[in-house]
């Protein structure tokens, strides 16, 4: 018997899919590669959205769907993991960087 697979699960297949792809981008550092798939990502998320949840599933689609929610989480916490530092260094560059500029306009009006 040919069971037809429900949009909703392909869209989280998608979505499964995709974050392996931003965790690979993440643990290489790649966040141009990252922020490309992550659009693509955000965009599945939407159509997600708008799709009819209140159609009942079968208890084999529920299990499906909570088996490749736990996997995308799963990404999500170790995406999490590598991208704290490179925030943080991120946010020190721009407060240094907002130092300087003060430093320079407090200074620069002195001359």
């Amino acid at each position: 018997m040919m069971h037809t697979v429900s949009p909703t699960v392909l869209n989280y297949e998608e979505l499964l899919l995709l974050s392996e792809q931003m965790l690979e981008a993440a643990e290489a550092e790649n966040w141009t590669a990252f922020n490309d798939v992550q659009t693509v990502y955000l965009a599945v998320v939407d159509r997600l959205r708008e799709l009819e949840h209140n159609v009942p599933v079968s208890a084999e689609e529920r299990m499906r769907r909570h088996a490749l929610l736990d996997r995308i989480l799963a990404y999500d916490a170790r995406i999490r993991d590598l991208m704290l530092p490179h925030l943080a260094r991120l946010g020190q560059l721009l407060g240094d960087s907002r130092r300087r500029q003060n430093l320079s306009h407090a200074y620069g009006s002195l001359a």
